[in-house]
């Protein structure tokens, strides 16, 4: 008896410590779950459902996983009844948010506005990586901007391969354990951060030198950085390009194993390598030989490999003979082997001569450098390839930005394009306000005026809004239709509150009429519920639909 209770004993344990440790094995993959996919809300308003707040003084730390590294934040409230985006972050200068997640491609979606007046965001990620460019929005217009990018480690994803880097890029933001955004602009405004594993993008590989890597200091800048830019989130790009390194260095330091043993099939990977190359005899002499090698590994990785053929330093002008004629021989490799290549060599020199005698600007003439370009010089060469890019590879092009424009290297932009402002975006608001003079609200006296009742007995024929009744009664204001415009009527030349709301009763905006007897709203497509009141007194409630 003493020993079947023993046994029961036993028993008992071994299924308690398999309940526990079940309960930890679901535990972990919980954990797993939420340290790969976040929901930030910004600002220090109500909080979204399903939103993880992020103060201006949320500061990051191990333990937390998320938060502000540097930057001098603040919180704007509009009062609006959207969770989302009534508040925002902003900063003066750089505003430095990083997050903690496993290696891998994650989909980030930025939402970007401000819901009373212009804003513009620029993001950089982890080593300056240009991701979203002078987001410009106007006043009560907001933006999902999504992008991907690659967070990298030195050891494979599998634990099969180590790769090598540089003392100096143990300090790069590139190799720890976190994704990190640089929010700046002349009016950063982010409402929130939405980050989503996706293992599933395109990747787009970057084997080079210092001409391509993602410098740490401005204005040192290689046209990979630029690149991320450019293209949509279908498309990650993974920059393992450093400084100082040939074809055969780059292979030696494992950084090309380390790629093909995270590569897809149909993921992309350029190569381009000469400047160090040049200056030695050997790797000059197996030029070829290395490059054929990178070629053949890529493809028998089902990866589609693109050579890029290397900048020309300033003061070259020949496209056969820059950077010791090693272009050239890539060409010609190139074109012996089927690989496509993109002749950003060609573009360098093309931009020079356009650029005459601000040929310099493009290159860190500050330092006395003749190699290495600035922000300026990197921008417009990650356009040029952009321009081989559509020319020779359409499977990598459909990835652009639906905004990418078509650029001509024999006419650069000008020197200032970085910092030009860009023109606001109006589409994409909640509500938009259309003046007819310098008054946000019309001026001019109605020439007819018509019940809201007997506008929406005709409104199924128009288009733009096809639905506008009164909630109420009886208004001291009336309304019609013209197209996609609400018209309120009888407007008394006071102040008047409008607000608009959705049919869930949050307030997507307001604002004031302060002149004139009648006022004019476009309505983007939706269902709305309009406002108008005088202090506390309620004039009308009118239902628009906009289909």
């Amino acid at each position: 008896m003493e020993q079947q209770k023993q046994l029961a004993g036993i028993d008992t344990a071994i299924k308690a410590a398999t309940i526990l440790t079940a309960v930890a094995v679901l535990g972990a993959f919980a954990w797993a779950d939420a340290a790969e996919n976040y929901k930030f809300d910004f600002g220090e308003g109500p909080v979204a459902a399903g939103y993880t707040q992020v103060k201006a003084n949320t500061k990051y730390s191990d333990s937390q996983g998320f938060g502000f590294e540097s930057g001098t934040v603040s919180s704007v409230d509009r009062l609006w009844d959207d969770d989302l985006t009534t508040d925002f972050l902003t900063a003066k200068g750089d505003m430095v948010f990083s997050v903690a997640l496993p290696q891998g491609n994650y989909e980030v979606t930025f939402i970007l506005g401000d819901g009373e007046n212009e804003s513009e965001t620029t993001v950089w990620a982890e080593n300056r990586k240009l991701m979203l460019d002078r987001i410009t929005l106007a006043g009560g217009v907001f933006s999902r901007q999504t992008v991907s990018l690659r967070r990298m480690e030195t050891r494979s994803m599998d634990g099969s391969v180590t790769m090598s880097i540089k003392d100096r890029e143990k300090d790069y933001r590139t190799w720890d354990k976190k994704l990190t955004f640089v929010i700046s602009g002349k009016a950063p405004a982010v409402a929130g951060i939405e980050i989503k594993r996706n293992d599933n993008v395109t990747t787009l590989w970057l084997c080079g030198n210092s001409t391509v890597v993602d410098q740490i200091m401005a204005p040192w800048a290689g046209w990979g950085q630029m690149a991320p830019g450019f293209f949509k989130s279908s498309l990650a790009i993974a920059n393992y390009a450093e400084s100082g390194l040939t074809a055969s260095g780059f292979y030696s330091m494992k950084r090309l194993a380390k790629i093909l043993s995270e590569v897809k099939k149909g993921d992309f990977v350029t190569v381009q390598f000469a400047h160090n190359d040049q200056k030695n005899q050997n790797d000059v002499n197996n030029y070829e030989t290395t490059l054929t090698k990178y070629a053949n590994e890529i493809k028998a990785k089902g990866a589609i490999p693109l050579f890029v053929t290397s900048t020309a330093r300033q003061n070259e002008t020949d496209p056969k003979t820059a950077v010791g004629g090693l272009p050239e021989r890539m060409r010609a490799l190139g074109k012996k082997l089927g690989v496509t290549v993109l002749d950003l060599n060609q573009h360098s020199i093309t931009l020079g001569k356009a650029l005459g005698g601000n040929k310099e600007k493009m290159y860190m003439y500050t330092a006395s450098d003749k190699t290495h370009f600035c922000e300026y010089g990197a921008y417009e060469l990650a356009r040029a390839n952009i321009e081989e890019i559509k020319a020779k590879v359409p499977e990598l092009a459909k990835h652009l930005r639906d905004d990418h424009e078509a650029f001509d290297s024999s006419k650069p932009d000008p020197l200032d394009v970085l910092t030009r402002a860009k023109t606001p975006i109006t589409d994409g608001g909640l509500i938009q306000v259309e003046p007819e003079s310098s008054s946000s609200a019309e001026i001019a006296m109605p020439q007819s005026s018509c019940s809201a009742e007997s506008a929406s007995s005709g409104a199924e024929e128009t288009e733009g809004i096809t639905i506008v009744e009164s909630m109420t009664p009886h208004n001291a204001i009336s309304g019609r239709i013209d197209g996609s415009t609400l018209h309120l009527e009888g407007i008394d030349g006071g102040a008047h509150d409008i607000s608009i709301f959705d049919l869930q009763g949050h307030r997507i905006a307001e604002f004031r009429a302060t002149q004139g007897n009648e006022l004019h709203i476009t309505l983007r497509q939706g269902a709305y519920l309009v406002k108008v009141s005088q202090g506390n007194r309620p004039l009308g409630i009118f239902k628009a639909v906009r289909r």
